[in-house]
């Protein structure tokens, strides 16, 4: 049952779940998988989808379903469906650090949904605890085991801490509050129907104007197919590879601006095809702030989007770097001391 108290006009919490080793040096030293993933079970609801959208997107190597459309729907869908990743499973879900209205959040998610990367309320804990834990023992993915751990290999162990009802209580609560994001997770099959039923319109729409323009069923029926080869499975599979190399690519290679107690880095390449977040240094050091650019050059496209969206109306509450936070606190306290002295004088 959801609480009598939820309403659709949430206040925006923010969370932090930062590491709790935050005084500690980053450690390098090989790490054993989490302890939750022994003894070892092949989690086959993960393993079987990934194998298979690999397996039908290497068809796109052939050159009867290449299409100059289909390379564009996959290009532009690399970019809108990673940022519903992004901007809506990670820094809106997970850190909370924006507030949006529900049907653009629904609508986030929705396409979140398309990339086939898990359930809001399961994305939303696994990624809370990383920063708990981040690069420990109960880290779910440090690469700091093994690079390919890291970038994919942790989604084919069951790891039962994921699994387990104190998990999503501890970090996923509010999420699980929405009655959308609970009807998720009683019907986990329900993020492969969405995944699929994508497929209907990428075929269907180029299936029509193909032919309305004259093409002949069979022509058709492979333009069609080409859309949605290139424009799903192949986008897809390059959406995954981009956001787990968020989780491998990042904790092991590139600079560091803060000491974070783990071994997070700045990765301009994985900040180029991730929209920002391979400043991934940056973000550990302050995971609450909405943006990740603390250099000029350290440039945060999804923080800039979601600025554009709060031009738009869309998005408003956007959480500022943890120094403007403390600033701005200090001074609204002085204020108070301020006319709480007034008060007193005139009394």
């Amino acid at each position: 049952m959801l609480p009598a108290s939820f309403m659709d006009e949430r206040t925006t919490v923010r969370f932090d779940f930062e590491s709790t080793s935050m005084t500690k040096s980053p450690s390098t030293e090989a790490l054993t998988r989490p302890s939750s993933t022994i003894p070892t079970e092949i989690f086959l609801r993960y393993l079987l989808p990934v194998i298979f959208v690999h397996v039908i997107a290497l068809l796109a190597v052939m050159p009867m379903f290449f299409s100059w459309t289909g390379l564009i729907a996959c290009i532009v869908g690399i970019h809108v469906f990673g940022q519903a990743i992004t901007m809506g499973y990670h820094r809106l879900l997970t850190h909370r650090s924006f507030h949006v209205p529900r049907w653009f959040e629904w609508t986030l998610v929705t396409l979140a949904l398309c990339c086939l990367q898990d359930s809001p309320a399961r994305w939303v804990a696994t990624h809370r605890m990383h920063h708990a834990h981040s690069d420990e023992g109960e880290d779910p993915h440090s690469p700091l085991v093994a690079f390919l751990w890291g970038h994919m290999g942790w989604l084919f162990l069951r790891n039962h801490d994921l699994t387990h009802v104190s998990s999503y209580s501890r970090y996923a609560r509010d999420t699980l509050q929405d009655p959308f994001y609970f009807w998720l997770e009683r019907n986990p099959v329900a993020p492969i129907y969405f995944y699929f039923g994508q497929c209907i319109p990428y075929f269907a729409l180029p299936m029509c104007l193909s032919w309305l323009f004259g093409a002949s069923v069979t022509d058709a029926a492979l333009f069609a197919t080409s859309v949605t080869l290139w424009g799903v499975f192949v986008r897809t599979v390059l959406v995954w590879h981009i956001t787990w190399s968020v989780n491998s690519l990042t904790h092991l290679f590139g600079y560091r601006s803060h000491e974070t107690g783990e071994n997070s880095r700045n990765n301009w390449l994985v900040a180029l095809i991730a929209a920002g977040e391979g400043w991934h240094n940056n973000h550990h050091q302050d995971p609450s702030s909405c943006t990740v650019q603390h250099r000029w050059w350290e440039f945060d496209l999804t923080y800039w989007e979601v600025r554009g969206l709060q031009c738009l109306g869309i998005v408003s509450d956007i959480t500022p770097r943890r120094e403007v936070r403390v600033r701005r606190a200090v001074e609204a306290r002085s204020s108070e001391a301020i006319a709480q002295t007034t008060a007193k004088q005139q009394s």
